[in-house]
C-alpha cells in the first residue's frame, strides 16, 4: 500500500490503496497507462501554462516557492500531472535560483578586483585602514546588486519564507512528486523519487511503508533506486572507492584526485550561501550589528561540512574528507608516488592527529629515500582549509564569549549551542602500506559500513 499525505494546511488524506486499475496482466496495464499518459501530457501541460495564474505565460521565470505552493494545491486535489509540472518547475528553479547565487557571491569574493576597484575609486582609501575595509564592503555590494540585477532580476530576489527552503533541503517535494509519478503510471521515476527523499529521512514512518512495498513490486529492478540529489564530490568519492577495492590504483588516483576538488568548491559554495539577508529583533550600536550579522554567518558556515558531506555520512561527516586522503595516500603509494603518497598522509594528519595507523604510516614514508622533512608537509589546499575552518571557529568563539547570551545587546542567538566536538576516530578505513596491515580483498571496508556506497543498484537497495 502506498500511502500519503496532503500537506497543504495539515489536512491528511490517509492511506489509500493505490493500484492501475482492473488488471488481468499487471505488466501490460503499466504499459497502456503509459502510452496513454505520453498521448495527453502535452496537451494537460499546455492547458496549465496557459490557464493557471500561479505560473503564468512562462513557468521558467515563476519563483520556485510560488510553484510548489501551487504543487501543493494541484496535489490536495490529485490533479497528479499539474503536480508534476508544478513540482518538477520548482526544483529546478530552486537550484536555478541557488546556482546564480552562488555564482554571483563566489564572483564577488574576488578579494583582488575589489581592491583594485577601490583603488581606482580612490588611491588614498588605502591609508586608511577604516576606510579602506568599508570601501572594499561597499564595492562588493555593488557588485552583487549587479550580478543578481543581471541574473535573477528583481523576483527572483524576493526573501522566500524559511520553512519552504527548509522543506526544500530536507526533499519534501519528492515526497509529493513519488505519489505523483505513481498515480501516472511512471514507476521508475515514482521509485527514485521516493528513494531520493528517504534518503534525507530515512525516519519518515510513510516513506518508509512505501520503500518496503517498491521493494517487492512488480516490475521494480534496483537500478530505479536512484538518489536523484546525490552531489558530484559523493558520487565521485563513490567511484575512487570503488577503484580503491578494484586495485585499479590509477583510476583511484584520479577520482580522489578530483572528488577532492569537487568537494572543497561545493564546500565554498555552501559558505556563500551563507551570507543571505539577516532580521535583527533589536537596534543594536553600528559595531555590534556589524558583528551580529556575521557571527549568524560563521555560525551558519559551521554547518557546510555536515551539509556538504550529505545524508549518506550524517553519522560520521567529521571523517568524510579526511578519508579522501586516506584512500588516496594507499593508492598513490602503490602508483609508486611516495612523496605524493606522504604529502596526503600528512594531510589527513591534519584532521585527526592522533591516527595510530596513519602514523605509522608517515614513519613509513620517512624511511623512504625519496621523502625529506621538506617534502613530507600536508597538501596546500588542506592547509588552507582547515586553516579557514580554525579561523573563523576562533572568532565565531569569542563573539559568543565577549555577548553575555541573557544580555539584550547581545548576539540574540536562542540556538543551543553545537554539540560538543568528538574525537573522530571512528569507522576509519585502514589501507596502509605496510602490507601485513592491509586489509584484505573481498572484507567490507569498515569505512563504508552503514553509508550509501558502491554502485548505484547495490547502494540504493531498500531495507
Amino acid at each position: 500500500m502506498i500511502k500519503y499525505k496532503a500537506k497543504k494546511r495539515g489536512a491528511e488524506l490517509g492511506g489509500r490503496v493505490l493500484h492501475c486499475g482492473i488488471l488481468v496482466v499487471q505488466k501490460t496495464c503499466h504499459i497502456m497507462a503509459v502510452l496513454h499518459i505520453f498521448g495527453t501530457t502535452f496537451v494537460l501541460y499546455l492547458a496549465v501554462i496557459l490557464v493557471d495564474p500561479s505560473i503564468g505565460d512562462d513557468p521558467s521565470i515563476v519563483p520556485y516557492d510560488q510553484l510548489y505552493e501551487a504543487g501543493k494545491t494541484h496535489y490536495t486535489r490529485e490533479q497528479w500531472l499539474d503536480t508534476i509540472l508544478h513540482m518538477e518547475r520548482a526544483i529546478k528553479n530552486y537550484k536555478l535560483r541557488n546556482s546564480e547565487m552562488v555564482g554571483c557571491r563566489m564572483k564577488c569574493t574576488n578579494h583582488s578586483k575589489i581592491v583594485k576597484d577601490v583603488h581606482a575609486l580612490d588611491h588614498r582609501y588605502s591609508h586608511h585602514t577604516e576606510l579602506n575595509f568599508f570601501a572594499q564592503v561597499v564595492k562588493k555590494a555593488e557588485c552583487l546588486k549587479h550580478c543578481l540585477d543581471d541574473r535573477l532580476g528583481d523576483i527572483w530576489q524576493l526573501p522566500v519564507h524559511e520553512d519552504i527552503e527548509k522543506e526544500f533541503e530536507e526533499r519534501v517535494p519528492y515526497d509529493y512528486l513519488q505519489l505523483a509519478y505513481w498515480r501516472t503510471n511512471q514507476l521508475a521515476k515514482a521509485v527514485s523519487a521516493a528513494h531520493t527523499f528517504i534518503v534525507a529521512n530515512p525516519d519518515h514512518p510513510v516513506m518508509r511503508d512505501n520503500m518496503e512495498f517498491y521493494k517487492d513490486f512488480e516490475g521494480v529492478t534496483k537500478d530505479m533506486f536512484q538518489d536523484m540529489e546525490r552531489p558530484e564530490h559523493e558520487q565521485m568519492f563513490y567511484n575512487g572507492v570503488a577503484a580503491y577495492n578494484d586495485e585499479d590504483y590509477k583510476e583511484c588516483k584520479r577520482t580522489m584526485e578530483k572528488a577532492i576538488k569537487l568537494y572543497l568548491k561545493a564546500d565554498m559554495e555552501c559558505r556563500v550561501q551563507c551570507e543571505g539577508p539577516y532580521i535583527h529583533e533589536y537596534f543594536p550600536e553600528f559595531f555590534q550589528s556589524i558583528t551580529n550579522h556575521y557571527s549568524s554567518v560563521l555560525k551558519c558556515k559551521t554547518h557546510c561540512p555536515e551539509k556538504v558531506a550529505g545524508p549518506n555520512q550524517k553519522t560520521q561527516y567529521k571523517n568524510y574528507l579526511p578519508m579522501h586522503y586516506h584512500y588516496l595516500q594507499f593508492c598513490l603509494f602503490q602508483l609508486g608516488e611516495v612523496v605524493d603518497a606522504a604529502q596526503a598522509a600528512a594531510s589527513f594528519l591534519l584532521f585527526i592527529p592522533d591516527h595510530g595507523d596513519m602514523l605509522q604510516n608517515i614513519q613509513f614514508y620517512q624511511r623512504q629515500a625519496d621523502t625529506t622533512t621538506e617534502n613530507l608537509q600536508p597538501r596546500k589546499e588542506a592547509v588552507e582549509y582547515l586553516e579557514m575552518v580554525t579561523l573563523e571557529q576562533k572568532l565565531l568563539d569569542l563573539a559568543e564569549t565577549t555577548f553575555d547570551p541573557e544580555d539584550e545587546m547581545s548576539l540574540g542567538d536562542d540556538e543551543a549551542k553545537d554539540e560538543e566536538k568528538q574525537p573522530i576516530t571512528e569507522d576509519m578505513p585502514n589501507p596502509t602500506p605496510d602490507a601485513a596491515k592491509l586489509i584484505r580483498k573481498g572484507d567490507k571496508d569498515p569505512a563504508l559500513q552503514g553509508t550509501d556506497m558502491g554502485s548505484q543498484a547495490e547502494s540504493a537497495e531498500p531495507t
